[in-house]
């Protein structure tokens, strides 16, 4: 027999589902949108640091959809378990939207891959362009070193030949 109040809770667990799916969709976007900012031959730091801002604030939203979803199961767990025929229904509204979530997950977790393998080769770009720019630096400072040296050993560039 199907209790109401389990019906209540299990229609907010589904609720809770499709939210978690729409920012779930949300972080694909911005994940997206990292990855067209890695794309760029000119690293732009402020947009990436803006964009992974924008991205907390969605993981920390589901996180706390997942702490609700919980704490809606733990309160139908055992009429799910002992009387699951009765919520057939949203049983399985719920496991559809799970599966989705799961697949969303997987993407996500691919493209962030893809993203920390453009985000290490932009580090490395510019950890190289700052040891180029150390190198040239210390070769300019002893090519001026070695030059204002030579003129203090007194040796003339000049030979005069009239002598």
């Amino acid at each position: 027999m199907r209790d109401n109040e389990k019906v209540t809770y299990l229609n907010i667990m589904i609720d809770t589902l499709k939210k978690k799916e729409l920012l779930l969709n949300e972080l694909k976007i911005s994940t997206l949108n990292q990855a067209s900012i890695l794309e760029k031959e000119e690293f732009d730091a402020d947009g990436f640091d803006s964009s992974i801002e924008e991205k907390q604030k969605k993981i920390d939203e589901l996180l706390r959809l997942d702490e609700g979803f919980m704490e809606m199961y733990d309160k139908v767990k055992d009429s799910l378990v002992n009387d699951g025929k009765d919520y057939a229904p949203e049983i399985e509204q719920a496991k559809a939207l799970i599966k989705k979530q799961t697949d969303l997950s997987v993407e996500l977790q691919a493209l962030e891959e893809k993203n920390r393998v453009k985000l290490s080769v932009h580090l490395s770009k510019g950890r190289q362009k700052g040891k180029d720019f150390r190198t040239s630096s210390r070769t300019a400072a002893a090519y001026y070193k070695n030059m204002s040296n030579h003129h203090q050993d007194g040796d003339s560039y000049f030979l005069d030949s009239k002598k």
